[in-house]
């Protein structure tokens, strides 16, 4: 076999020969580049620490001035402002101050709302960024200082820098995690880089095998050796469980994907540690067990303390109460003595439906810790859910309470997870949700009402937007909506609601109407006629047959005024609030 000229000095069968100059040289640019990689992420967390900590002191002074603003200029407590007033600090004209704030948007509109297709999905600028500028640090990491790129030096180098981040990506992957704690990133969120450096290490871990195979395996590291086999196995396993996290098939076969990338992680975790052992490198791999048993422990601890109590079908704290509000979307309503923030959510583990009894399926909690009168209510909450039955799991429970009715099942629930916005140092708060997304903004709406009767927080207006594809849709939170607008009646609020009936063919229900305003603003009784629909008694409600003009209601709604948009639901309704 013959072989070119340029692969006689870099990937010829052991044709290099390195000099003690060489070997030293490549021992130090090997741990060189770990170093450079850990410091790296530690400056890249150590950044988004202090963008979280400048948040939070912007937020501090943005309350403490409209609050100095409404002692300066107090107006009665009964008094409501219109949807019209201007905010505070707003004129309507433009001003060199509000440059600062309308930068900070449009970054906000490019990094985060713009979507790059990538074939089998979308990601934002900001991941993008993230995952080439991660691959990019990785190669270059790796292919510098090689004199030339000659494979002695970096065939190594390769297999370094992907083990050395294994404890990383175990993190990154987890629901309970020192990143997520320090920077406020949810690990949902996270879990985009943990895709990116996982990939990053699978191809790094390649070119260290194929540069070593490529160029020849001495009688030392030839596969007569059970360390070089075990190597070949991890590989293999992490391969295959890279495959398997494609989007589409990840999509397609959740439950399927789930239970193997576990066991080939486990796999891979394990092989990896035996082969690297056997050249005094299996330190790089346990450190990732550690980091991966934490993860469970806590979650074990958290899911024994969320349910404590008595347990079983018969015991509020083992159940849930299963009860079908449409034709296809199920209420889940869990008896717990726990706390979480309006926005996050949870999994919930129904050992009875799911095909294993230890599946965990998370769901955004639909109801809010605390009483809407501004007090923390009672130490047992109702933990809410509102799951969409479609298939797997989820069709698995449309079909358990189509056939049972309401009824209790045993039930655990595991979190709360998620880092959801702070909404209380705005004027005004845009809440835009299609179909069951709704059980997102609901308990931010329920959350802005209690901070307002509590008299901690500085909205005054609340445009609350719910796309619904028919009317029956509208039982899911008729209940909890009436309750909410009639508590903030007492307050400054003003909560616009208007939910859109996307079906041509969908009834409008009548909106009940036993309170009506009178010129003085007092309430006066009217006469009400029976509906269908158990509806909230409040004249602002509007419900529309029609798709709601995203750009519109986002154009109103800023005028004047600024706040956050809160979004969850349709895609379609995503791209349109980021168009």
């Amino acid at each position: 076999m013959t072989w070119p000229a340029y692969a006689d000095s870099r990937l010829s069968p052991r044709g290099y020969s390195p000099s003690t100059a060489d070997k030293a040289f490549k021992a130090a640019q090997q741990a060189r580049a770990i170093k450079e990689l850990w410091l790296l992420i530690t400056a890249i967390v150590g950044f988004l620490f202090v963008v979280r900590v400048l948040r939070f002191v912007l937020s501090l002074l943005f309350r403490r001035s409209i609050s100095t603003f409404e002692a300066t200029n107090r107006i009665e407590t009964s008094e409501k402002v219109s949807p019209e007033a201007v905010i505070p600090g707003k004129t309507g004209k433009a001003s060199w101050r509000q440059v600062p704030a309308a930068l900070a948007s449009g970054f906000r509109i490019i990094a985060f709302r713009i979507q790059v297709p990538l074939g089998v999905g979308s990601v934002s600028f900001t991941e993008l960024f993230f995952i080439f500028g991660y691959i990019a640090t990785m190669l270059s990491l790796t292919l510098t200082n090689t004199e030339n790129l000659q494979y002695w030096f970096f065939e190594d180098r390769a297999a370094h820098l992907a083990s050395c981040q294994l404890p990383l990506i175990v993190a990154l992957a987890g629901k309970n995690n020192i990143i997520s704690w320090i920077t406020g990133i949810g690990h949902e969120k996270l879990n985009v880089l943990h895709r990116a450096a996982a990939r990053t290490c699978l191809l790094l871990l390649w070119v260290h095998a194929l540069s070593r195979s490529i160029s020849g395996l001495s009688d030392k590291f030839d596969f007569s050796h059970a360390w070089m086999r075990w190597g070949a196995t991890g590989l293999i396993a992490f391969t295959l469980a890279t495959v398997l996290s494609v989007r589409f098939i990840r999509n397609a076969f959740f439950e399927l994907f789930l239970l193997a990338h576990i066991f080939l992680v486990g796999v891979f975790i394990i092989s990896g540690y035996l082969h690297a052992r056997a050249v005094d490198f299996g330190d790089y791999f346990w450190p990732a067990l550690v980091v991966w048993a934490f993860d469970r422990v806590l979650r074990a601890g958290r899911l024994v303390w969320n349910n404590r109590g008595k347990g079983g079908v018969e015991h509020e704290h083992g159940s849930a109460v299963v009860e079908l509000v449409s034709s296809d979307t199920i209420r889940l309503t869990m008896r717990r003595r726990m706390n979480w923030r309006a926005g996050q959510h949870a999994y919930v583990i129904l050992p009875t439906v799911s095909e294993m009894p230890t599946e965990a399926h998370p769901f955004t909690i639909a109801s809010i810790p605390k009483a809407l009168d501004g007090t923390d209510g009672q130490s047992e909450k109702d933990v809410v859910f509102l799951v969409r039955g479609r298939g797997g799991f989820t069709g698995r429970l449309l079909e358990y309470a189509s056939r049972n009715g309401i009824c209790r099942v045993p039930a655990f629930v595991d979190g709360p997870y998620g880092c959801p916005p702070d909404l209380t140092s705005f004027s005004t708060c845009i809440l835009l949700a299609g179909g069951s997304g709704v059980s997102y903004t609901l308990p931010l709406l329920l959350d802005i009402v209690h901070n307002a009767r509590a008299g901690t927080s500085t909205v005054r207006r609340v445009i609350f937007v719910w796309a619904v594809r028919e009317s029956d849709h509208l039982g899911w939170i008729s209940k909890t909506l009436s309750e909410a607008l009639a508590a903030a009646q007492s307050t400054k609020l003003a909560i616009e609601p208007t939910i859109y009936v996307t079906s041509p063919s969908s009834t409008i229900p009548e909106i009940p109407r036993t309170l009506s305003r009178s010129s003085d603003g007092a309430s006066t009784p009217s006469e009400v006629g029976e509906v269908d629909k158990e509806l909230p008694v409040y004249s602002a409600l509007r419900i529309i047959n029609g798709r709601p003009s995203i750009r519109r209601i986002l154009q109103e709604g800023v005028n004047g005024s600024a706040g956050p948009v809160s979004v969850d639901g349709e895609c379609l309704l995503r791209e349109e609030i980021r168009r």
